[in-house]
């Protein structure tokens, strides 16, 4: 992978924290506001950091199999080549076609 799909993955990686942040905050807050009364003691957070962080997740896995995809279908398949082994033909140009040729005696 190069540079730049790199520095996206980080990227993704700090909007997937900030989402899933955002999301537990939402929750909890949204409980709170329809669901918990004065005088009861405050929810467990548990549940709605687990829900923040699923989301976060999920945003991470989604844009990264974006990303991933793109650079498989981006590489070409490269065939290793066993010493001693010669390149096929038309693999590698001729000696004339060469930009050293110039140079040979």
């Amino acid at each position: 992978m190069d540079e730049e799909r790199t520095l996206e993955l980080i990227e993704y990686g700090v909007e997937a924290l900030l989402l899933g942040a955002f999301t537990y905050l939402f929750a909890y807050q949204n409980y709170l506001l329809y669901r918990w009364h004065r005088g009861l003691p405050l929810p467990d957070k548990l549940p709605f950091l687990i829900i923040g962080a699923v989301v976060g997740l999920g945003f991470f896995l989604y844009k990264s199999r974006e990303i991933l995809k793109e650079v498989e279908t981006r590489q070409p398949e490269v065939k290793p080549v066993k010493s001693g082994e010669k390149p096929l033909e038309g693999e590698v140009g001729s000696p004339e076609e060469s930009d050293f040729s110039q140079w040979s005696d």
